[in-house]
């Protein structure tokens, strides 16, 4: 078994960095970590020269990349949007999908059972589909193909719950539609996390919501509900539950141009560190250049542009998805946002690993997976690691 050992370097823990620290890799787990521990000779040492060393990133949310649209439902796609992100930082990740037909999410299940099987460490590991509609409501859609929306129907449902067994792992959903409530008990019991989310909820649906068993809201801020105002009294709508809910954790697409740096900030005051999870809700320019590409399928999406920095729809104005990486997601929240580095990280390993239940990856632990990113003061990647593999720079 090849021990690793790491020197020299500030390592995250979930609660503080340990600066000048030791990490040491035995196989594909972490053995120990101390601050200047010395262990039996190693196979190999790998001086981090100041730099940081910290949990592989896990990204929950996340459609595209490097050219590549998990709803191409092709290899050759899903590889270049794998291999995007895992130079980046992410180590772990739920493909995503958007509205589509019963034939294109036949298509992604299937693709996704052959990938997941063979696991390769070689790129970013699987952790299930993450289904952003159909049962979203039209009214809060976003960039989401209206022609795709369903409303909750049984055939349907037992059709997405026994395609997806084993694949499915999150479903976005609007829980004020008709019938919604029998989808999310029957998806609980299939073992998928819930998320309210493209929802025109009101505070009542979000806390009969809770008690069906959602737990997570999708891209807060975006593709929901807020206060209107019936006969002169305000109604709190999606937002405002997800601020107020402790149960909800709370994606936040973190870009820094999705949401300001005042609105971050309002968000960490709210819900505190440990309820965030940062999501980057990529689409395929993500690690691209500027340009014109499809948002979803290369059959079916739509063609949006992208200035290197937001996607944005025809219109010029409504964003649609974003372009960014997990790395970008940290520097903003640490430098616009101004939570503590360790912190920002926890929002972007340790938090969607709990969210799903995820034991073994998330944290710098002994006995956790060795998934490890080494980065710079800027947080520029500059190694990743996956079980205790370096494969990026490979």
């Amino acid at each position: 078994m090849k021990q690793t050992l790491f020197v020299n370097g500030k390592i995250i823990l979930q609660d503080r960095i340990l600066e000048g620290g030791t990490l040491l890799v035995a196989g594909d787990r972490i053995r120990g970590i101390g601050p200047e521990a010395v262990w039996e000779a190693p196979d190999e040492t790998v001086d981090l020269q100041g730099s940081y060393l910290a949990p592989g990133f896990v990204d929950i949310h996340v459609h595209g990349g490097g050219g590549g649209d998990f709803m191409d439902a092709e290899r050759g796609s899903w590889q270049q949007a794998l291999s995007t992100h895992l130079q980046h930082g992410t180590t772990s990740l739920c493909p995503t999908t958007l509205t589509a037909s019963v034939e294109e999410m036949e298509n992604v299940f299937s693709l996704y059972r052959e990938m997941e099987s063979e696991q390769r460490p070689s790129r970013p590991r699987l952790l299930g589909l993450h289904m952003e509609g159909p049962y979203i409501a039209e009214s809060m859609k976003g960039a989401q193909n209206a022609d795709y929306i369903k409303l909750p129907e049984k055939g349907l449902t037992d059709w997405l719950l026994e395609k997806g067994a084993g694949a499915l792992r999150i479903l976005t959903m609007a829980p004020e539609l008709e019938g919604a409530g029998d989808v999310a008990r029957a998806a609980r019991e299939a073992g998928i996390l819930l998320s309210v989310g493209h929802s025109d909820a009101r505070l009542e649906d979000v806390e009969q919501a809770v008690r069906d068993g959602y737990t997570m809201a999708t891209h807060l801020y975006s593709g929901m509900s807020t206060i209107i105002r019936e006969n002169g009294m305000r109604r709190p709508g999606v937002l405002e539950a997800a601020m107020l809910m402790d149960e909800l954790d709370v994606e936040v697409i973190g870009d820094g141009m999705h949401l300001p740096a005042s609105l971050l900030k309002l968000i960490v005051k709210t819900k505190g560190m440990d309820r965030i999870i940062l999501v980057t809700d990529a689409m395929r320019a993500a690690g691209l250049p500027a340009g014109h590409y499809k948002l979803g399928s290369l059959k079916e999406g739509q063609t949006v542009w992208s200035d290197g920095q937001i996607a944005r729809m025809p219109d010029g104005i409504s964003f649609a998805g974003s372009v960014a990486t997990t790395d970008r997601l940290i520097r903003v929240m640490r430098d616009e946002a101004g939570v503590p580095l360790w912190q920002a990280v926890n929002m972007m390993t340790r938090n969607p690993a709990r969210a799903l239940g995820e034991t073994e990856i998330g944290v710098l632990e002994p006995g956790k997976k060795a998934d490890l990113v080494c980065f710079d003061e800027q947080i520029h990647v500059e190694r990743v690691y996956r079980d205790g593999t370096l494969y990026f720079p490979s």
